[in-house]
């Protein structure tokens, strides 16, 4: 069960990772991966919150994926 989950945390990064570089989802497909990707330019003009948030909720979410699996094996474990 934790090794599900640590691959399917990795899957989600990996997905992220192609949509940003342009290889994963397309568009109209809503993607995290790609709206970091489209306000990614608007860094240096001060609109860092268009790229944060997003990459906030990949990471969250893995985080969360990862925490899940950790307590599915502490209560399956004992």
């Amino acid at each position: 069960m934790v090794e599900f989950t640590v691959r399917l945390g990795y899957a989600i990064f990996a997905i992220a990772t192609l949509s940003f570089l342009g290889f994963g989802i397309q568009p109209p497909t809503p993607d995290w991966g790609a709206d970091i990707a489209n306000t990614y330019q608007y860094l240096a003009a001060g609109y860092w919150w268009e790229t944060l948030f997003p990459a906030i909720a990949v990471a969250s979410l893995i985080v969360a994926v990862n925490l899940i699996g950790d307590s599915m094996e502490a209560v399956f474990v004992q």
